[in-house]
């Protein structure tokens, strides 16, 4: 078994878990609370922010033009292409960004950031990889198992969320991202292989504790 095929399936067990979170099924059985999806679109855009600086610390510690590039190639579409889809759902439900800029972190998005931040600061590229690629990851996963369990929810409101992260253009960018890590990570040693499993498990706790916040279990 590949490192990263390994290191998925370590952490697939946290993945079902996020899927079957009290958030994502209200999704599905369109029960949602409103003002409990906003508070999940700020959270998520709050998080977003330190995401991105994430790749910043990423450029800085490439060695090579490619990595530069394909880390830079990242912020754009994660900052364009997921931004049009929050923005509108931001608009809809009458917050700005510059309104998102002034509000604070609830404590599971704090200790998140505060992760993938502290390991972006201290740790490797591959560290930065095994810290940011369940966020990517694991988003296509919960949302892909949400459209299998409940198809309708493509045409209600969260259809264009949905969407975003279970089409061929995405699933794309995660089979390369996968592919990334794979090539930086699996000629490593099994004690460094091992510690950056750990890395992505951990991010992938963060994930499940996040998504628990946003429906009121945490």
């Amino acid at each position: 078994m590949q490192f990263m095929e390994q290191t998925i399936a370590h952490s697939l067990e946290v993945w079902k878990r996020c899927a079957e979170t009290r958030f994502v099924r209200a999704m599905g059985e369109d029960t949602l609370d409103r003002e409990m999806f906003l508070d999940y679109i700020v959270q998520d855009s709050i998080y977003l922010r330190d995401y991105l600086k994430v790749f910043a610390y990423a450029i800085t510690k490439s060695d090579t033009l490619r990595d530069m590039q394909l880390y830079y190639q990242l912020l754009g579409y994660v900052n364009d292409g997921e931004n049009v889809t929050r923005l509108n759902y931001l608009k809809d439900l009458g917050i700005t960004d510059a309104q998102v800029d002034q509000m604070a972190k609830r404590g599971p998005c704090a200790d998140y950031c505060r992760f993938l931040v502290e390991t972006a600061a201290r740790g490797t590229q591959e560290d930065i990889l095994m810290a940011m690629l369940p966020c990517m990851l694991g988003y296509r996963y919960v949302f892909e198992e949400l459209k299998k369990r409940a198809p309708q929810v493509m045409d209600g409101y969260y259809g264009p969320l949905v969407a975003d992260y279970t089409s061929e253009g995405y699933e794309a960018c995660c089979k390369f991202w996968t592919e990334i890590a794979q090539e930086k990570c699996g000629g490593l040693d099994p004690e460094r292989q091992k510690e950056l499993e750990e890395v992505f498990y951990q991010a992938s706790l963060h994930e499940l504790y996040f998504w628990q916040m946003a429906g009121g279990e945490r």
